[in-house]
């Protein structure tokens, strides 16, 4: 593993950007604005500090659009990054979150130094990639704001008083049709995008080859995984997408039922359940499986969290093997 000397821990926010320097069991704290002038102070402040660039080592928490401004000075000057999850760094320090952006930059920067072994080098994200998943989160926005005004509709149906809903949807008729062609229009876009491509374009090909992954399961894959070059395995990937439940255990005591670990990807969590209920209808083997198991008396949740993996299995497979699934349909 390679050697750091210096470790730098950083809290950043929509204004400021605050960094704690770990260093010979010292601690040096200093803010900047999260900007590109904040940037060029933290290049003069390095200077003065005068690490070796290729020993340095700036470990953040993951806060979108925030990290941008420094990300991509890091990047520049090519100085490695590790964004890692939130709740990772709570879990695992003893410095409680929430009394200065100073303390949780101090806090960041111990735990880079004590837990280097589960370090992961964060990669710019290739520029398309970066479209279409800022797309696919505008997407992502547009389906929430539907299904908002759309709610009370339905809550006024369930509840009997069709006039109030019939007055509802005709007040927001004009709203719904304007969302709806949004939304066509945005993931008209990615396909596009993706078409351009020839790289993407293969891999959603071979992704949505397998039965029961469709466009929003596929996109969303590309995206987290950044083209399948961040997890390339079946167990890292279902783990990652909350599909791969956990024992609690303590020796050779185990605590309760399995459960998902607290840092899956909640969003991909819910996109291959709604592909594994597909699947178990589309797919031969798959609906066999899910009949056979039911009927052994398993729950069906359990058994369709097995078919989540067998689904992931199957897309690892296509990727590595550049190859379409053979599909056998129900």
């Amino acid at each position: 593993m390679k050697q750091y000397s210096h470790f730098f821990g950083v809290d950043v926010s929509k204004k400021t950007v605050d960094i704690t320097l770990a260093h010979n069991a010292e601690l040096i704290h200093q803010q900047f604005t999260n900007d590109d002038e904040g940037m060029a102070q933290l290049m003069e402040w390095l200077k003065e500090l005068k690490p070796a660039f290729e020993n340095t080592l700036f470990c953040m928490e993951a806060t979108g659009l925030y990290c941008f401004p420094l990300t991509r000075f890091l990047a520049a000057n090519s100085i490695d990054i590790w964004i890692e999850h939130a709740a990772q760094i709570k879990k695992s320090t003893a410095l409680a979150r929430g009394k200065n952006d100073k303390v949780d930059s101090q806090r960041i920067a111990i735990y880079a130094t004590k837990y280097l072994d589960r370090l992961r080098l964060w990669k710019p994200v290739d520029t398309t990639l970066e479209k279409i998943k800022h797309l696919a989160s505008l997407r992502d926005r547009l389906v929430e704001t539907k299904k908002r005004l759309e709610t009370p509709i339905k809550e006024f149906e369930e509840m009997g008083n069709a006039a109030m809903a019939k007055l509802l949807t005709k007040t927001i008729k004009s709203s719904l049709a304007a969302i709806d062609k949004d939304l066509k229009n945005v993931e008209s876009k990615i396909i596009d995008i993706v078409n351009e491509d020839n790289n993407l374009k293969l891999l959603y090909k071979l992704i949505t080859s397998v039965v029961g992954i469709g466009f929003v399961t596929a996109i969303n894959l590309i995206v987290h995984t950044n083209g399948f070059t961040m997890l390339k395995d079946t167990r890292e990937l279902a783990c990652y997408c909350g599909v791969a439940p956990f024992e609690y255990s303590s020796g050779s005591s185990v605590r309760g039922r399995t459960k998902v670990h607290f840092m899956a990807n909640k969003k991909l969590k819910c996109n291959l359940h709604m592909a594994s209920l597909s699947a178990v209808k589309l797919d031969a083997d798959l609906k066999h499986y899910y009949e056979r198991k039911v009927a052994e008396g398993k729950s069906k949740l359990s058994v369709l969290n097995a078919v989540k993996n067998k689904l992931l299995a199957r897309i690892i497979a296509v990727v590595n093997k550049q190859q379409e699934y053979v599909k056998k349909v129900a």
